[in-house]
């Protein structure tokens, strides 16, 4: 049974196994599709006055939850889940390394109302976010695999 994190004195590891550590720092995407290891991959950013990473990570985290929009009586209306995208592109005007014509696509079919359209770029913007984030994660990946 793998030991928890302690080792690395923060409180901040909780429930985070060396196996879990050595599957974030063996690529990004682990990383990111791990609740936890986006909690550490943040707190790490935070203590390392990443201000532009956690901005982005945000973003991506922003993606993620429209990608799982899901139109029922109990949910959001589609309104709101319009309202979410335009805040998402105002966000977007903040992250320097996203694509341009991408955020126009986006644009586009959020005037048209095209959910389908809305979902495929969103797709593409979380890659273009999670590539964005590799510079943040390379100094996070160099921390913790120096931890070890």
């Amino acid at each position: 049974m793998d030991s928890c994190l302690v080792a690395c004195g923060c409180d901040d590891y909780e429930g985070i196994t060396k196996s879990d550590l050595d599957r974030y720092t063996d690529k990004i995407e682990n990383l990111m599709n791990d609740d936890k290891g986006r909690k550490l991959f943040r707190n790490f950013m935070y203590t390392s006055k990443m201000k532009d990473g956690r901005r982005t990570l945000k973003f991506w985290e922003d993606v993620e939850r429209l990608l799982g929009y899901k139109e029922t009586e109990e949910s959001t209306s589609y309104n709101s889940y319009l309202r979410d995208i335009d805040r998402l592109i105002d966000d977007a005007e903040r992250i320097e390394e996203l694509d341009f014509a991408t955020m126009e696509k986006l644009t586009i079919a959020r005037d048209t109302e095209n959910k389908e359209e809305i979902t495929e770029i969103l797709k593409i913007l979380k890659i273009e976010a999670t590539k964005a984030l590799r510079r943040e994660y390379s100094a996070f990946r160099r921390h913790f695999v120096a931890a070890k």
